[in-house]
């Protein structure tokens, strides 16, 4: 500690030296400190105030701190066990509003909230826990699957709440959103993953196919493999009432799957 101190006064020395008359460097302002002292000065501010006793988030004062099983109201996880360690920052606005910042260690996962000094007004403050979500590409490029083709991820698809698959189908571009946890899990995908979509025709004549269904399939082969299990192709011709299931994938491509934690 008092190495930090003598630290803090030399840096404290320097600027009053060279400039007495100058605004004095803070975090808001770098007055004429050089970039390792800046450094060393946010780094002192920033340290966190470890939670040792039963705490509310909600009561916290603006500042970092860091605790366990002793910090109170945190976000709930379902499925989480065992090891319970968050980040807290706290930052509050002239009006006494105060926003919550909740980092989970385990999971990187982190989570707002506003803790409103009038929550009666007639604005819409966000009290309760929203997830700050983040996206992850897993696995890029164009690929014209084929029925039982597999694509390698670069992450393990069970650090991730669900996943976003971008497809163009029959010439239209579009995506789907397939939402994965489970209970018993903290994060992570099951074994088969499912969705479907169509492409309309504007054009509504006689001898021309309106409307294209499908359905495709993943299948997780181990944690950072997916298989092309399965699709069904449904084209229905509004104009004369018919209907063809499964006539081969159509022009079926994927560009991006995006894990979402």
């Amino acid at each position: 500690m008092a190495n930090i101190v003598d630290k803090i006064n030399q840096i404290g020395r320097k600027t009053t030296e060279t400039a007495a008359n100058m605004i004095p460097a803070s975090m808001q302002n770098n007055g004429l400190m050089t970039p390792k002292d800046k450094r060393l000065v946010d780094s002192l501010n920033r340290q966190r105030t470890r939670i040792i006793e039963a705490k509310s988030v909600n009561d916290l004062e603006p500042g970092f701190y860091s605790g366990g099983v002793m910090l109170k109201d945190v976000p709930l996880i379902d499925g989480l066990t065992g090891y319970n360690e968050w980040f807290i920052e706290v930052s509050k606005a002239f009006t006494g509003d105060k926003l919550i910042t909740a980092t989970q260690v385990a999971t990187g996962s982190t989570w707002r909230k506003l803790v409103a000094v009038n929550p009666t007004n007639v604005l819409s403050y966000p009290t309760a826990w929203s997830k700050v979500t983040t996206e992850t590409i897993l696995w890029a490029g164009t690929a014209d699957l084929a029925v039982g083709a597999e694509l390698a991820l670069i992450d393990n698809i069970y650090n991730y709440d669900g996943l976003i698959v971008n497809y163009n189908f029959n010439g239209v571009s579009d995506s789907a959103r397939l939402q994965a946890s489970r209970a018993g899990t903290l994060t992570g995908v099951p074994s088969l993953l499912y969705w479907d979509g169509m492409n309309m025709s504007s054009t509504l004549s006689d001898g021309v196919l309106n409307i294209d269904f499908f359905e495709a399939y993943f299948e997780k082969v181990d944690n950072t493999h997916l298989k092309f299990s399965s699709f069904n192709h449904i084209v229905a011709n509004l104009a004369k009432g018919t209907a063809a299931y499964n006539t081969g994938n159509g022009d079926f491509m994927i560009s991006q799957i995006i894990g979402v934690r």
